[in-house]
């Protein structure tokens, strides 16, 4: 299944799609987040985090540069296989030179650290699913804290315990959390300052050689003449998701166009990606997860569904199960 390479390249993203806009909150914990977002988007910043779940633990290092158009970011991974990440206004490149490939995600240019949740979705409508706390001080980093909780009202979305520097806000560690409080995946500065400016050579990819094989998802695309893809729905969502993006996209290696779907409930994200059933590659089938990434596939007829998010398992079984193909 193609898209179970971008799934397995999800770590990489894992400092790009934590949350960061929660607008009319409970007091206290509002102020907190509402300092966040500003830092988050204002700041430079550099430095070395840890993304553990499990067993598995990466070391990244990461650069950002804060500008009017959401800023640019390089991240290196410092543990593992070489890996580097590029995200500029545009896209975010993902280079792997032990493979000698370039992984293009048309669809994360607007993620960033973090990744924003929608405008539309208004205080009323989160407090109906996460609870919101401020839980005191912390200390991370070397730097002195205040730890915020948000915390699920059910078992269809994970929460947050994030801890921001006591005196810019910036996000310095971030625990997703299962209702009953489990620590699913964890990230975490080690060290981090704030430079003045960062010149453009710290975010500089590094060079891609003239052999790379390049692979570009996400871009969307009208289906040429005689071959328009069917259109799929859920039938019955978890509570509070609701459809975020309906588009059709060319994906590398496959020949027909794919139908991509968001859900959201307005923190939680749920990716659905419906293409006709390959004969020539292995699908997914069932549950797989990867730290806090669950999905899960089936087919149903001639067509595969595959379900992607950083949710309880549940969630995703749930929306692959009512997924159902609408008349043309």
């Amino acid at each position: 299944m193609k898209h179970f390479c971008r799934w397995m390249l999800l770590p990489l993203f894992a400092a790009l799609i934590v949350p960061a806009a929660f607008a009319g909150t409970h007091q206290g914990a509002e102020a907190w987040l509402d300092r966040m977002n500003v830092a988050l988007r204002t700041l430079n910043y550099e430095g070395t985090f840890v993304y553990t779940h499990g067993d598995h633990l990466e070391t990244m290092q990461i650069i950002h540069r804060a500008d009017a158009k959401g800023g640019i970011e390089r991240l290196v991974s410092l543990t593992g296989p070489k890996r580097e990440v590029v995200r500029d206004h545009k896209d975010v490149k993902c280079i792997l030179p032990e493979s000698h490939s370039v992984l293009v995600e048309r669809r994360y240019a607007a993620a960033h650290f973090p990744a924003a949740v929608p405008a539309a979705v208004h205080a009323a409508k989160l407090a109906a699913y996460y609870s919101f706390k401020d839980l005191g001080r912390g200390r991370i980093a070397g730097y002195k804290c205040r730890v915020i909780s948000i915390a699920p009202r059910d078992a269809y979305r994970y929460g947050y315990k994030l801890w921001l520097d006591a005196r810019t806000a910036m996000l310095l560690r971030s625990d997703l959390v299962t209702r009953a409080g489990r620590i699913v995946e964890r990230v975490m500065f080690t060290s981090l300052r704030y430079p003045r400016s960062i010149p453009e050579a710290a975010l500089k990819p590094t060079e891609i050689g003239p052999g790379y094989t390049w692979n570009i998802q996400g871009d969307s695309e009208k289906p040429a003449p005689g071959e328009e893809p069917r259109s799929w729905k859920a039938a019955h969502l978890p509570p509070g998701f609701v459809l975020s993006l309906d588009d059709v996209q060319r994906v590398a290696g496959v020949t027909q166009p794919v139908q991509h779907l968001v859900y959201s409930d307005g923190l939680a994200t749920v990716s659905v990606f419906a293409e006709a059933a390959p004969v020539d590659r292995q699908s997914l089938i069932g549950p797989a997860h990867m730290g806090a990434v669950n999905a899960f596939g089936r087919q149903v007829g001639s067509y595969h569904i595959t379900v992607v998010g950083e949710v309880p398992p549940t969630t995703v079984e749930r929306i692959a199960r009512f997924m159902q193909l609408q008349p043309r």
